[in-house]
């Protein structure tokens, strides 16, 4: 067999979509599912859902092997020995009950355990390496109490489950909770309880290599929460509680974990991301002009099987000062053009550091559409993040203060992009997914998830004790003296070749919330330009957490 993996990974979907198929009706209407089959019917509908409920989530580990079973070798293996259990329980310990389910799972097993064999005789492309076992961890004791939650919740579901399997009635009279109308199904569903534990363990002991089965072994537990208390109240609302205490508490300490998580399979710089000692121009301009494209590019950005990289970046965002990573993917931002100019400021100003008048330093900017939509025709939320360089030497090493600003979120129609002004305090709109991610997952992160500070340009050359003053609001726009472009995609259209010398504007615009009108302070000059690999997978903007402005 020429690509054993391909048929792998399509005999483990095929298993997956077998476990959706069957499972997810069945969790709202188990009666009725066993009917429409022509099988036994049930006589306790609850626990008849509950061990759909759970096939459902085993099912969401078997992905990562599927998809990439040299890395995730663990969850492959699980995956295809997750079978012969259900052969085992229907076909011999309880024969004659539901004997089609036990066929599926043989026939899979058969087919999926010899490819298996198979894939993982033959080398792993020649781009991929293991990530290390052991990266090394941020000095937090996050990762420490995470392992122990989630151990503590792999411990009640072998103490719950394993006696369960072969004595359901007993366990349920012991605890003291409503006894089972159809031990059959009761024992099924400890019994796929006890294989979804099995997959929580890479997640507790390794947390940032097992990402992926870290956050849904938490993810799990809410699964049990909603099913317990919303599906089916008042049932089984002991589990219901239990589940919702481990949520809490593994929530909490996976969503440090991950804010802390260091690059697994990286180069050693890319693990300690505390220590920051500032950078040249040169550096970061050469990295983000390397590895320019011989065309316009299109990244998959942010997709589904890449949500919960979602949630770790942003969360990283907060803590890596870093201007140059290792090569990663921006997962909203994807695709932009990045710019070198200055930055000056050429009008009286009340603020300090490089809001100050006479300010001049050098500059790197990335301009930037949200998602896959980059053409004209289509809504574009557009933004620019920029590094400011405290001089004008290149070679000087320095921190440069980071900047960010954003149009609205829900995007413009706008045919120029530079008719598109951009702010660190960009609205939303109605679009469902900027909601999503700026009203719900940005505000795990952060206390005004929509509103980036500005505090990292208005301490640039101040000294300790100095007062700080820094306006709230900044707002980029594009100097009225600049051409308009008629290109389809935004990175055609801000080419510097079209502009007046080579050089694209933007004017520098502050306010105070309480102010009504925008004050000018000076101008980004854009003056070289690169649509590169390096722009798009290697410069970095470190993001501030939000400090709340004290009352005027």
């Amino acid at each position: 067999m020429k690509n054993p993996a391909v048929w792998f990974r399509r005999a483990v979907w095929a298993g997956i979509i077998a476990d959706w198929v069957l499972g997810i009706p069945a969790i709202f209407w188990p009666s009725e599912v066993l009917k429409v089959l022509g099988m036994r019917p049930t006589e306790d509908p609850v626990w008849t859902a509950f061990a759909c409920l759970l096939v459902v989530l085993l099912s969401l580990f078997y992905i990562p092997g599927a998809d990439d079973p040299h890395r995730y070798r663990f969850n492959a293996w699980l995956a295809v020995l997750a079978r012969p259990p259900g052969v085992l329980f229907f076909l011999v310990f309880n024969s004659g009950y539901y004997p089609a389910f036990g066929y599926l799972d043989g026939a899979l097993f058969l087919v999926q355990f010899p490819l298996l064999l198979l894939t993982l005789r033959t080398l792993p492309p020649q781009d991929w390496k293991l990530p290390n076992p052991a990266p090394q961890s941020p000095p937090d004791v996050s990762p420490l109490w995470l392992k122990r939650a989630i151990w503590a919740g792999i411990i009640a579901d072998w103490v719950l489950g394993i006696p369960t399997i072969f004595a359901p009635e007993a366990v349920l009279n012991l605890i003291g909770v409503r006894p089972t109308g159809d031990p059959v199904w009761t024992a099924f569903a400890a019994m796929i309880l006890i294989l979804l534990s099995l997959f929580y363990i890479p997640g507790a002991n390794e947390p940032y290599r097992y990402r992926y089965n870290a956050w849904v072994a938490v993810h799990a537990r809410l699964a049990g929460i909603t099913f317990f208390f919303i599906l089916n109240p008042g049932v089984y609302p002991a589990f219901g509680y239990l589940d919702a205490t481990l949520f809490l508490v593994q929530f909490a300490f996976a969503a440090k974990t991950m804010q802390l998580r260091p690059e697994p399979g990286l180069e050693e710089e890319d693990r300690a991301i505390f220590p920051y000692s500032g950078t040249t121009y040169r550096e970061v301009k050469d990295a983000a002009w390397s590895g320019p494209y011989d065309t316009l590019p299109c990244h998959d950005g942010l997709t589904p099987r890449k949500f919960f990289q979602f949630l770790n970046d942003s969360s990283r965002n907060m803590h890596d000062r870093r201007d140059i990573r290792p090569k990663y993917d921006k997962l909203i931002h994807s695709h932009g053009i990045c710019f070198a100019g200055l930055w000056k400021i050429d009008q009286d100003s009340p603020y300090t550091g490089y809001f100050a008048k006479g300010s001049t330093g050098l500059l790197v900017a990335r301009a930037s559409v949200a998602g896959p939509l980059t053409v004209q025709g289509f809504p574009r939320s557009f933004g620019i993040a920029g590094k400011v360089f405290p001089t004008l030497d290149p070679d000087e090493w320095v921190w440069p203060g980071n900047f960010v600003t954003v149009s609205h979120l829900s995007g413009s129609k706008a045919r120029n992009i530079t008719d598109i002004d951009m702010s660190n305090g960009p609205t939303i709109g109605w679009d469902p997914i900027a909601n999503a991610i700026n009203r719900v997952i940005f505000r795990l992160m952060d206390t005004r998830p929509g509103y980036r500070q500005l505090f990292p340009i208005s301490t640039l050359g101040m000294q300790p004790g100095d007062k700080i003053v820094t306006p709230d609001l900044m707002m980029l726009k594009v100097d009225e003296r600049m051409p308009k472009i008629d290109a389809k995609d935004f990175r055609d259209e801000l080419r510097l070749s079209h502009y007046p010398d080579h050089t694209l504007v933007y004017t520098i615009n502050v306010k105070n919330f309480e102010e009504e009108n925008w004050t000018r302070l000076g101008i980004l000059e854009f003056t070289d330009y690169a649509i590169s690999e390096g722009s798009d997978k290697r410069i970095h903007f470190w993001i501030p957490r939000d400090i709340p402005s004290q009352p005027h």
